[in-house]
């Protein structure tokens, strides 16, 4: 008798992992700030699936990789907002300026 040998079969990658990642991606192209808040959420149940259950699901890196580039997004749109509202509440200054000078 013959004795083989069948490898385990490869875990199927967490679907609400790649959605995170897909997202995130995304956010930075094509649906900017609902992306990123889409890919952060997913991200979230993606982890808390691996908490549960590890041995079911792989692709732990793509929600990893989601979590990152959808707060990263938020981030620097944050520091894009902060920004501009600095920039309107000196501009009447920044006219004031320039005329005086140009005077």
């Amino acid at each position: 008798m013959s004795l083989h040998y069948y490898p385990d079969q490869p875990k199927p990658t967490n679907s609400l992992a790649m959605v995170s990642f897909i997202l995130g991606l995304t956010s930075y192209f094509i649906i900017p700030v609902l992306g990123a808040v889409g890919a952060i959420i997913t991200g979230h149940m993606a982890k808390q699936e691996y908490k549960i259950n590890p041995d079911m699901y792989s692709g732990e890196g793509f929600a990893t990789a989601g979590l990152i580039l959808g707060y990263v997004h938020l981030a620097l749109t944050l520091i894009t907002i902060v920004f501009i509202i600095i920039a309107l509440v000196m501009l009447p200054s920044f006219v004031t300026w320039i005329t005086d000078v140009l005077k």
